[in-house]
Formats: structure tokens, C-alpha cells, sequence
């Protein structure tokens, strides 16, 4: 829609027939001054009021406010759209006479076979680019794969090809048009049918670009298939619609036509414009899928808007009924760039590696849509020069550079964001499973510093901008950083232990003490590092309590997750065993382990036997260590307690237990109320056997 605003622009700068000499400076300056909108409709309002209206006209009371004001010119130009109404057959008539005097040399059928030869011509034209540049047209335009590179380089040669056949119906019809010398009236009039028709011709262009018929892969906006050729008629029809009712007013003026004639023509297209964009905001409603009452409400927010801009089209003030419809529809025109951003850049690219880039290119397409809407809405409001606005000291101009300033700090400050975010989450979102150590140990450390980068980002971008905003309001913001500075000194004096959290954290932080993911001992509290925030760290207890630690208390911090880790083991076995034989079976388990696809890229040393480590009173001690990665050590050390416990068994080796004997001298069984007391008082079992 704002292409299509940025050709209305054109339309009404269209310079004279090359054939007509320049007038002189002062007659072009009062040429331009006659074709103003406003001076023409004040001229013609003049014309339609009675002459016993005019003194009453002349000059408001000096007592009359603007309400008085406004209701004075709402009944003038009530007045007038009555006054042309009764003489509308009088201006069709005149209207007719000049169209029947530009077709006086060549007739109407000379008016239909030009514009029909000279637009065949285009088409023509058009076909043979096509047909010339076919083979290039299947070599570069296919069905993109994976990542942006290759989706922005197909949408590159889309664009290109579409602005070549645009270039070649252009030049095939209104190029060989104007080639030739033609009578004035008539040439007038089939230049604006066939500007007409281009501009329709390049509605079309942009509507096959973004909706790709019959090339889902291709398409930009999502859209059904089926509803594709009845969107692109609603949508070549309202610009076309537009520009037709542009060329035909200026047209009128060229023929000599009434004033009233072209200010009637333009003033109806407006309202026929906005009833279309209406009618296919609502209509475009059976073709959407799952949409609700929020959608619902944007359809009545437009009606609205276009219903306030027909209201201010009809009292005169065509400047804010252009404002109104720029910025009612400047929403829906940043969705729909938002959307064909993300197809350029593919569902991979938007999720996956190029994320950041293609988070660029979506912002910087919504904030160039953006600029661009200033920019022509500026030029509607007679702002012609930047520089003078900038240097002006009216109110108005103040104002206005005061916006100017918020809405680009606003626009910079949203891209600048969306891509420091998107950089963040993309190196958050990288799976280790495939690195290597250190990749893995570097990525444990970004998950635990970036997202405490990206919060200082977004405080930092936030400061900045609300100061941007408020130095642009005309606020001084010198004594708001020196009483910020006042107001941090005295926090810090009395917020010390906030402070102190604060200042160990960065040291934590900066030391590489921790990281997200580890598993970490303060003082008696245990955890794994599940979250971490400017002043503490939350521990996740295996049992599932989640325990939050100030920084300023971790005065002894143990970390069990880092590089490798020890784990040592003991059997009590009798004081028979062969340590040899022991030796051999812990050797022979360590290899089965150092083998296992599972456990062995997590082993580090094998398990080795210690040999006797000490003696106890009933046994003695046999020792087993092993090193692994942290965090894995458990499942090794639940394997070799099984295997130790088969291979044990298969050898014949038992495990020591505390056994009492009780013998008496003469050999006889001993009384068993004594033998009990005796295995109660050592804590022992009785023996085997």
C-alpha cells in the first residue's frame, strides 16, 4: 500500500508533455500554486456560494472559537457538495464536451485501437523478455533449500526478473507512445489510460512477487491457494481504482475542464478507496484460517479509521484523512513484511544459524516501511526541506523534529535489540552433544554469562533510549543523571549487603567459579547451578528442593563438576583371600569397562586395585579407585560393583562379615541363650556353616 501511496506522489508530479515549451518561473510558480488541492477547493467553494453568503463568509466574527470554526467550514463544505450535486449534469456535460473535443481528430475508435495497440505492444514486449530470459528464469528461480544465502539469492532473481518484464511492458507501450507526436487532447488522454494500466500492471507484479501463484515454496505471505486470484483482484483494483481517479482529475484540468469537476472526481475516488480497502478487510475474513476476536477487532479498527479519513476527506482536510489511512494501515503492511522477511530467510534460517541475520533483515524491512511512511507523510504536510525543518524554531517544526527524533531512537534501538537477541539466543541454543571438551566447557560457560549479558543489553538500550526521549521532549537530563548518581550513592551506602551479593557475583562470574549445569557445594548446602541472577544463584538439590544462595555468603565454594574426579571404593574381604587374584579380577573388569560404548568415553583411568589398605580386627580392607568425567563417575561405580560382585562369586571369594564363634572346653555344643548374648554383644551373625 505504501508503493502504491509512493506512486500516487508520482502521479500527481507527472511533468507537462515534453511537445509544450516551460512557461516562465512566475507562471509556473502560479501553475502550481492553481493545481494546489486546498486553493482549488476554496476556489471552487467560492464559485458555488450565492453572493448574499459572501459577506457573511468573508470573515469569522472576532468572537468565534475554533468549534465555531469547524462548524462554519463543515457547513460550507456541505453547502458546496449540495451546489455541485444540483449542478452535477452541467459538469458531466462540460466534462463530455472536452473528452468529445479531444476525440474529435481521432474518434473513439482511434481511442480504443491506440490504447489497445500500444498496450498490446507492452504485453508483446513483456512476452518476449520472458521468452528470451526463460532459460535463465529456470536456472535461478528454483525451490530454495536450506538457509538464507540461497532464499534471499531466488527472491534476488524474482525481483529482478518481475522489474525486467515491468521495464519491458513500460517500454513497449508508453515508451513507443510517446515516441510520436500526437493532438494535444488526445494525447492527454491516452497517456493517462495507459498510466492507468501500468500502474495496474505493476499491482499485479507485486501481488505475483509476494504471493506466488501456484509456487507455495515460492510464496512470501501466507495465503490459501484458492483465495490467491481473488485477493490479487481486490488488491489491483484499489490502487488501480486510486491512480485512475488521480489521472482522470488531472486530466479535467488539463482539458480546461470546471474546477469543480476535478475536486468532485477526486473527492469520489477517496471514498471509493476507502469503501474498497473496507469491503476487503472483511471480505478477506472467509479466506483466513483460525482467526479469532483479536483479528476481529483490527478489522473494526480499520473500518473505523477509514470511516474518520471519508469524514475528513469530505470537510476538506485531505492531508489528515491521509494521515489517518497511512497509519491505520501501516500495522497491517509491517505484518505482512514481517511475514515475507521470515519466507525470504526460511523456517531453518529463522530458528537455526542465521537467525541474527535473518532478524536483520526482517527489522530493517519494517523500519525502511516505516521511514518510508514519514517520509511521504511529511511531504503531504509541505515539509520539503529537512534541512529548514531541522533549523526552524516555530512550535510546529519543534514538534515535529521532537517526533522525528523518538520514532528513529525507537526504531534503531528495536532492530538493535532484536539482533543482540537473536546473536544470545542463537549461541544459547547450540547443543553440545556434538562438541568436543573444550567447545563443551566454552558453551557451559556462554549459558551462564549471556543471559546475564542479555539483560544488562536490554537495561542499557532501555536507559538509553527513555534518556533520548526525554532530551527530544525538551527535558534536561543533566540533573537527572546527577541525582541518579546521588540516589546510587546512597543506595549503596545503604544497601551494603545488596552491594556486596552484587560485587562477589562479578567475581564469581569473572573467576569462572561456576557455571549452569554444575554441581556445587556452599558450606552445607549442595546443588546443581540451576539459574543465575545479578545478586545469587539457585542450587537444585537432587531430592528436588531448589535452595537460593546470596553471592555475599558463599564464602567456600566446592565445585564437583569440573575436569575430572576420583572415586575410590573398599571391600572388606577374610584374611585368607589372594590379593593377586583380586588384583586380576579389578584388571580384567577396568578393560570390560574401558570397552563399553556407554561407559568408556567416560572413563579417564580405569579401576586399578589398591591392595590392602588396612587391617581390621575380623577382615581386611581391600581398595579400588578410578577417575572419570564428573558426573558420570556413579554409573561407572554401579557397573563395577555388579561385575566386582559375579566375578567375586565365580572365584569363590566371599565378602568379610563379623562372624562370633563360641566353643567350650569339653567340646560340647554350647548353650544357645549364651551364644546369642555373645552375637548381640559384638553385633556379629552367626557362621557359615
Amino acid at each position: 500500500m505504501l508503493v502504491l501511496a509512493g506512486a500516487t506522489a508520482w502521479a500527481q508530479q507527472a511533468p507537462t508533455p515534453a511537445a509544450e515549451p516551460p512557461p516562465p518561473a512566475a507562471v509556473q510558480q502560479l501553475l502550481d500554486l492553481l493545481r494546489n488541492p486546498e486553493v482549488q477547493a476554496w476556489l471552487a467553494q467560492k464559485q458555488a456560494q450565492p453572493a448574499a453568503a459572501a459577506p457573511a463568509a468573508a470573515a469569522p466574527p472576532p468572537g468565534m472559537d475554533e468549534i465555531d470554526m469547524m462548524r462554519m467550514q463543515t457547513r460550507s463544505k456541505l453547502h458546496w457538495y449540495v451546489e455541485t450535486l444540483r449542478g452535477l449534469p452541467s459538469i458531466l456535460a462540460a466534462v463530455g464536451t472536452r473528452i468529445g473535443g479531444a476525440l474529435a481528430e481521432l474518434g473513439v475508435l482511434g481511442l480504443v485501437l491506440a490504447v489497445g495497440g500500444f498496450v498490446g505492444t507492452g504485453i508483446l514486449a513483456e512476452w518476449l523478455f520472458r521468452r528470451l530470459t526463460a532459460s535463465i528464469r529456470g536456472r535461478l528461480i528454483h525451490t530454495p533449500g536450506a538457509g538464507i544465502g540461497e532464499h534471499l539469492t531466488v527472491f534476488a532473481a524474482r525481483l529482478v526478473f518481475a522489474v525486467g518484464a515491468l521495464v519491458a511492458f513500460a517500454v513497449g507501450s508508453l515508451g513507443i507512445f510517446l515516441i510520436f507526436t500526437w493532438p494535444r487532447g488526445f494525447q492527454h488522454l491516452v497517456l493517462a489510460l495507459l498510466a492507468i494500466v501500468l500502474v495496474a500492471r505493476l499491482a499485479r507484479a507485486v501481488l505475483r512477487l509476494g504471493l506466488a501463484p501456484g509456487r507455495p515454496e515460492l510464496r512470501l505471505v501466507a495465503a490459501p491457494e484458492a483465495a490467491i486470484p481473488a485477493i490479487m483482484a481486490w488488491l489491483i483494483a484499489i490502487p488501480t481504482v486510486m491512480i485512475g481517479g488521480i489521472f482522470l482529475a488531472r486530466l479535467m484540468r488539463r482539458l480546461d475542464a470546471p474546477d469543480d469537476a476535478a475536486l468532485l472526481i477526486r473527492e469520489l475516488t477517496s471514498f471509493l478507496v476507502l469503501g474498497l480497502v473496507v469491503a476487503f478487510t472483511w471480505v478477506r475474513r472467509a479466506w483466513a484460517d483460525g482467526e479469532g476476536v483479536k483479528h476481529d477487532l483490527g478489522r473494526w479498527v480499520v473500518t473505523a479509521a477509514m470511516a474518520a479519513a471519508a469524514a475528513l476527506v469530505a470537510l476538506g482536510a485531505a492531508r489528515a484523512a491521509i494521515t489517518v489511512f497511512v497509519l491505520a494501515l501501516l500495522p497491517w503492511g509491517l505484518r505482512q513484511i514481517r511475514e515475507a522477511a521470515r519466507s525470504v530467510a526460511s523456517p531453518d534460517s529463522v530458528e537455526g544459524k542465521d537467525r541474527p541475520l535473518a532478524m536483520l533483515l526482517e527489522r530493517t524491512a519494517q523500519a525502511l516501511v516505516i521511514l518510508s511512511a514519514l517520509a511521504y507523510l511529511a511531504q503531504r504536510w509541505g515539509v520539503d526541506s529537512m534541512h529548514a525543518m531541522m533549523a526552524a524554531e516555530e512550535p510546529g517544526a519543534m514538534a515535529l523534529r521532537a517526533a522525528l527524533r523518538i520514532v528513529l531512537t525507537l526504531i534503531v534501538v528495536d532492530l538493535l535489540w532484536h539482533l543482540g537477541r537473536a546473536v544470545i539466543d542463537h549461541h544459547l541454543s547450540r547443543s553440545t552433544a556434538a562438541m568436543s571438551a573444550t567447545d563443551a566447557a566454552h558453551q557451559s560457560r556462554l549459558r551462564t554469562l549471556l543471559p546475564l549479558f542479555r539483560n544488562a543489553y536490554f537495561v542499557t538500550l532501555a536507559t538509553v533510549a527513555a534518556l533520548v526521549v526525554l532530551s527530544s521532549l525538551g527535558i534536561d537530563i543533566g540533573p537527572l543523571l546527577a541525582g541518579a548518581g546521588v540516589i546510587g550513592l546512597a543506595i549503596g551506602f545503604g544497601a551494603q549487603t545488596l552491594v556486596k551479593d552484587i560485587v562477589s557475583g562479578v567475581f564469581f562470574l569473572l573467576e569462572d567459579a561456576f557455571r549452569v549445569g554444575e554441581y556445587v557445594e556452599i558450606g552445607s548446602l549442595k546443588g546443581t547451578v540451576e539459574a543465575i541472577s545479578i545478586r545469587s544463584l539457585k542450587l537444585r538439590h537432587q531430592r528436588g528442593a531448589l535452595q537460593t544462595v546470596p553471592f555475599g555468603e558463599a564464602r567456600a565454594m566446592t565445585n564437583l563438576s569440573r575436569d575430572w574426579v576420583v572415586m575410590k571404593m573398599e571391600f572388606r574381604v577374610p584374611f585368607d583371600t589372594d590379593v593377586e587374584q583380586v588384583r586380576k579380577i579389578v584388571k580384567k573388569i577396568g578393560a570390560e569397562i574401558a570397552a563399553d560404548p556407554q561407559l568408556g568415553p567416560h572413563l579417564i583411568d580405569p579401576p586399578k586395585s589398591q591392595g590392602v589398605r588396612r587391617i581390621e580386627e575380623f577382615n581386611m580392607v581391600v581398595g579400588i579407585k578410578f577417575m572419570s568425567r564428573p558426573g558420570e563417575q556413579f554409573l561407572i561405580r554401579r557397573m563395577l560393583y555388579q561385575r566386582i560382585l559375579e566375578e567375586f562369586d565365580a572365584a569363590g571369594i566371599h565378602l568379610a562379615r563379623r562372624d562370633v564363634v563360641v566353643r567350650n572346653p569339653d567340646g560340647s555344643e554350647a548353650d544357645p541363650a549364651v551364644a546369642a548374648a555373645a552375637i548381640a554383644a559384638t553385633g556379629g551373625g552367626p557362621a557359615p556353616g
